[in-house]
C-alpha cells in the first residue's frame, strides 16, 4: 500500500462522493416512500462504514505528519464551518418556510421548546441531539407515515461518531502510539473489536444483542449520547482504516487479493449476514479499489470536494421534496432531482464556506509565532498535508439514532 498510495494518485475523493450519493438513495426509498431501499441490507449503513474507513486511513496519516493541536484544528476547519452554515440555513431558513407554510405565522418557532433556536443550540458542535424543530413535518411525509419520526436532518447523527473517532486519533498520537514502534497497539484494538463482532454474531446472530449491542455512552461533553452498537461497528471500519495506514508498508495490494475480497463482501451483503469477515473484506476492497481505479477519477475530489456536503445537506433537501409531493415522479426521478439539489448546495457549501475556512489551516496564533529574532528550527521534508484528507460523510446514513435508528433512520448509519 506504501507503494500504490502516492499523493493525490488516488481514487479515495470518487469514492467519498459515491459513499454520498449512495446514502442519497438509500434516504430516497425512506424519505420518498417509506419503505426500505433493500430488504436484507441497509445499503445506507455500507456506505457510511466505508466513509469510516476510509476516514480511518486519511486521519491516522494526517495525525502522524502534524503536531496534536495543528491535527486538531484541521478536523475543526473540515467539519465544523460548513455543519454551521448548514445549521444555520436550516434553523433559520428552511424551518420558518415550513413552519409559516404549516401555521400561516413564524410565531412560537424561536424559543419553544424543540424550537429552532433550542435546534441549532442542541447540534452546534455535531451529532444530532435534537431531532426535529417543533412540530414541522408531522404527518406531512412518507417517513412519518413509516416511522413517526420528526427529523429534519438525520444524517447528522453520524459526525459525533466522527468527532469522538478524531478524538481518539489524537490522544494516541499524543501518547506516541501512533509511531512505528507502537503500531501493534491500535491493531491488537482492531482484533479485539474484530473478536468481539464475531462472537456477537455466532452468540445472537442478528437479533442485536451480545458484548456492546445494547446501552449507551454519555452525555458526553459536545457529542451528547453515543449508542454502543453504532461506536463498535463504525469505530470498528475506523480502525481497519487506521490500521492499514499504520501498516502500509506491509499491506498487500493484488488485484487477485481484491477480487476475492470483493466476492467475499458481495456473499455477505447478498446473504444479508454482513458482520466481521465481510466488513474487513470491505474494507479491503475500499483501500484496492483507491488505488487501482481508473487515473481519470483521481482528480475526483482533491481540487473541490463535495461529498461532505452532500451529506450534510440531502436529507434536508429530501424531506421538504417529500412534504411537497415530489416523489410522485418516482423512486429514480426523486434520486435524480433530490441528488441535483444536494450536489448544487454542496457545491455552494465548498466553495464559499469549506475551502475559505480551510485556507486557515496554517494559521498559529500571534504568541505561539517565531520571533522574528529567532533562527526557525529545521523542517522536514515530507510531503504536505492533502486539504481533501479527512472529508467525511458519514453518513450517511450510515446510521442510527434514538427515534431515528436503523430501518427508522433509513440512514444507514459513520461522514
Amino acid at each position: 500500500m506504501a507503494e500504490a498510495y502516492r499523493g493525490r494518485a488516488n481514487s479515495f475523493g470518487a469514492l467519498r462522493l459515491a459513499f454520498a450519493l449512495v446514502v442519497v438513495l438509500s434516504h430516497t426509498a425512506a424519505l420518498g416512500f417509506g419503505r426500505p431501499l433493500m430488504q436484507r441490507l441497509d445499503v445506507g449503513d455500507v456506505a457510511v462504514a466505508g466513509f469510516f474507513t476510509i476516514s480511518g486511513f486519511l486521519i491516522v496519516r494526517s495525525a502522524r505528519r502534524s503536531s496534536v493541536p495543528r491535527f486538531l484544528w484541521h478536523r475543526a476547519l473540515r467539519i465544523w464551518p460548513g455543519l454551521w452554515v448548514c445549521l444555520l440555513l436550516t434553523g433559520l431558513v428552511v424551518a420558518p418556510l415550513l413552519y409559516l407554510d404549516r401555521h400561516g405565522t413564524v410565531d412560537g418557532l424561536w424559543r419553544s421548546p424543540g424550537g429552532a433556536l433550542d435546534y441549532l443550540r442542541q447540534n452546534w458542535w455535531g451529532g444530532l441531539r435534537q431531532l426535529g424543530i417543533s412540530d414541522l413535518l408531522q404527518g406531512d411525509t412518507p417517513y412519518w407515515r413509516w416511522q413517526g419520526g420528526n427529523t429534519i436532518n438525520g444524517s447528522l447523527w453520524t459526525l459525533a461518531y466522527e468527532f469522538y473517532c478524531y478524538l481518539l486519533v489524537a490522544v494516541l498520537a499524543a501518547l506516541t502510539i501512533l509511531r512505528r514502534q507502537l503500531r501493534w497497539l491500535p491493531l491488537l484494538g482492531a482484533v479485539g473489536a474484530f473478536g468481539v463482532i464475531c462472537w456477537n454474531y455466532f452468540l445472537h446472530g442478528s437479533d442485536g444483542q451480545g458484548i456492546w449491542m445494547t446501552g449507551t455512552i454519555g452525555p458526553l461533553p459536545l457529542l451528547g449520547v453515543l449508542q454502543q452498537n453504532d461506536l463498535l461497528w463504525f469505530g470498528f471500519m475506523f480502525l481497519l482504516g487506521g490500521v492499514a495506514e499504520l501498516y502500509s508498508d506491509r499491506l498487500p495490494i493484488n488485484d487477485v487479493l481484491g477480487v476475492l475480497a470483493l466476492v467475499v463482501f458481495g456473499w455477505f451483503a447478498v446473504s444479508g449476514t454482513f458482520f466481521g469477515p465481510g466488513l474487513v473484506a470491505y474494507a479491503y476492497v475500499i483501500l484496492w479499489l483507491a488505488v487501482r481505479l481508473p487515473k481519470a477519477l483521481h482528480r475526483v475530489g482533491h481540487r473541490n470536494d463535495y461529498s461532505y456536503g452532500v451529506y450534510i445537506y440531502s436529507f434536508v433537501v429530501q424531506q421538504v421534496m417529500a412534504k411537497f409531493g415530489v416523489q410522485a415522479i418516482g423512486l429514480l426521478g426523486f434520486f435524480t432531482a433530490s441528488a441535483l439539489v444536494s450536489t448544487g448546495l454542496a457545491m455552494l457549501s465548498w466553495h464559499w464556506v469549506e475551502k475559505p475556512a480551510l485556507r486557515l489551516k496554517n494559521w498559529t496564533p500571534s504568541k505561539l509565532r517565531e520571533r522574528p529574532d529567532e533562527p526557525a528550527p529545521p523542517r522536514g521534508g515530507g510531503p504536505t498535508e492533502d486539504v481533501s484528507e479527512g472529508s467525511t460523510a458519514a453518513p450517511p446514513s450510515r446510521f442510527p439514532a434514538p427515534e431515528f435508528h436503523r430501518e427508522a433512520a433509513v440512514a444507514s448509519a459513520p461522514a
